[in-house]
């Protein structure tokens, strides 16, 4: 029971880094808006509620987790991203 409450422990960490960056990457979105980029707040959201999928399905409390699309998701991300910083 005690390795149960140590796994659901550190989920909770994780979703709260998270929480923590989706908090930071969002408040850049004025910033964003500015220069009239939507996109990358939309991305950050999006990044935000695909991690936290991932981690529920890591400690057995969520089963519809794509592993193929998060990966996907990611690898568009990471792409939107490096262009972002480019400009």
């Amino acid at each position: 029971m005690a390795d149960y409450d140590q796994k659901e422990d550190k989920a909770l960490d994780k979703i709260s880094e998270v929480l923590d960056r989706l908090d930071t990457n969002v408040s850049k979105e004025d910033a964003d808006l500015e220069a009239g980029h939507r996109t990358r707040a939309w991305f950050e959201k999006h990044r935000a509620i695909h991690d936290v999928k991932k981690i529920m399905h890591e400690v057995g409390k969520y089963d519809r987790f794509d592993e193929d699309e998060y990966n996907k998701f990611m690898k568009d991300y990471q792409k939107a991203i490096d262009d972002y910083e480019k400009q």
